[in-house]
């Protein structure tokens, strides 16, 4: 029996690094296995997906699942993406494509090379981070998006993909009891590159952006 695909879980959060740190800071510190209980303030990061599924799961299945983040505030961003599957089993048989014209790597080989920013992300384990970790960051900053994207030369304001498509691989048999139904939880978390305090502090790195936010 084929079990039906169900739908991904997306949700985006756009944390006020000034406004609002001490209720936002509440939040990042809640369970994970809550993704959509969240705070929306000023600043509007977007998730926008290219997303094709089957109808049906079968023991080998391609995804074409395009990820990227805009920023649809107004004030320069810095991005942060959480990025799981609700069944490690399924992610740890699973395969990710994140470069274009690139093979699939497994879960761990993803994270480790994402660890190198080869595309604009890099991924900060947390065993190297306790504060930062867990998280895929967006290196640059992101521009507020023009009201005419049309006259826009450079997509300053959208991140490159951070992954492009999933393999699952249920086995090599026909035994389709061992497919299982999965979600993949993907959310996004921005800050603003202005720290509005007695310096007036303009962050041009990720990581201090966001070591000073969470720390605050």
């Amino acid at each position: 029996m084929n079990r039906t695909v169900k739908w991904l879980i997306t949700a985006a959060v756009c944390v006020l690094a000034a406004a609002v740190p001490l209720t936002v800071y509440a939040y990042l510190q809640k369970d994970l296995e809550r993704p959509n209980n969240f705070i929306i303030a000023e600043d509007k990061g977007k998730i926008t997906e290219v997303f094709t599924s089957p109808e049906y799961m079968s023991m080998q299945d391609n995804f074409k699942k395009e990820v990227y983040v805009e920023n649809n505030g107004n004030s320069d961003q810095f991005i942060r993406v959480y990025l799981d599957f609700s069944d490690s089993r399924v992610r740890d048989n699973a395969t990710i494509v994140f470069k274009t014209d690139h093979e699939g790597k497994n879960w761990d080989d993803f994270l480790n090379d994402l660890s190198e920013n080869t595309t604009g992300w890099v991924y900060i384990p947390e065993s190297q981070d306790e504060l930062l970790g867990g998280y895929f960051y967006y290196t640059e900053i992101l521009k507020p998006k023009p009201e005419n994207t049309e006259t826009s030369d450079f997509q300053d304001w959208k991140t490159s993909p951070l992954i492009q498509e999933i393999k699952t691989n249920f086995g090599n048999d026909s035994n389709t009891d061992h497919i299982t139904d999965f979600d993949i939880i993907v959310y996004s978390e921005s800050v603003q590159t202005v720290e509005i305090d007695t310096n007036g502090t303009i962050y041009t790195d990720y990581k201090t952006a966001w070591t000073n936010f969470l720390q605050s």
